[in-house]
């Protein structure tokens, strides 16, 4: 599948704009890697890195499964809430309290807005169209991020999978977002992202355009 520079993305007969969130308007694994490595280093220091990891991976996975596709199967709390139980820690609900605080914590600190997305948001207001986020994730979580982007004022709508009930590419998801637009023909429209899968097949099948985005190398 194609990647697209967000320079080269039209808008010329668009009314509004759908656009993902993690890996699409900032790059995901830098600010989770410094975020988990916070956690295991301030709670799970007599775990191996290696071995905290694989645990912390497993205890993702083993959320999803049970949860999804309600937002809250992309909960780092309930993740380590399952890390805590699995060794029998007293008020382990306590201690993923904490630990889920600090990697969010530590996450947003420094988070940073892709250049490149930062001005096509720029051509997006400057053209009077709204933009409205489509995530899977719970919505708090990127209401920080968001905040933390400085993008308060350029994204004008949010919608979560928490919200929806749904993640993409389920259509509910892209729907959501043009009711909130205010758009009822798909064509009128556009979606960004960064997985084929989720974001360009789901807004694909709804006949919204889609462009695949990529922040790898940047």
């Amino acid at each position: 599948m194609e990647t697209y520079e967000f320079s080269n993305i039209p808008l010329e007969n668009c009314e509004g704009v759908l656009i993902d969130l993690d890996d699409t308007l900032y790059s995901y694994d830098e600010r989770h890697n410094f975020a988990i490595e916070k956690v295991h280093s301030n709670f799970f220091t007599s775990v191996p890195k290696d071995i905290f990891l694989k645990k912390y991976r497993d205890a993702r996975n083993l959320v999803t499964a049970r949860l999804a596709p309600q937002g809250p199967c992309r909960s780092r709390l309930l993740a380590f809430l399952h890390m805590y139980e699995i060794d029998d820690v007293i008020a382990s609900y306590q201690r993923a309290y904490e630990a889920d605080a600090l990697y969010w914590d530590s996450f947003i600190q420094d988070m940073r807005l892709a250049p490149e997305a930062d001005l096509f948001l720029t051509r997006c207001a400057n053209a009077n169209i709204p933009v409205c986020v489509v995530s899977d994730m719970t919505t708090h979580i990127q209401i920080r991020k968001l905040e933390k982007l400085g993008l308060l004022e350029k994204i004008q709508y949010l919608v979560t999978s928490e919200e929806v009930g749904a993640e993409k590419p389920n259509p509910k998801m892209f729907l959501a977002g043009m009711e909130k637009l205010g758009i009822t023909t798909p064509s009128k429209t556009l979606m960004i992202g960064d997985s084929y899968s989720k974001d360009v097949l789901g807004a694909e099948s709804l006949g919204v355009p889609a462009y695949l985005i990529s922040l790898k190398n940047k």
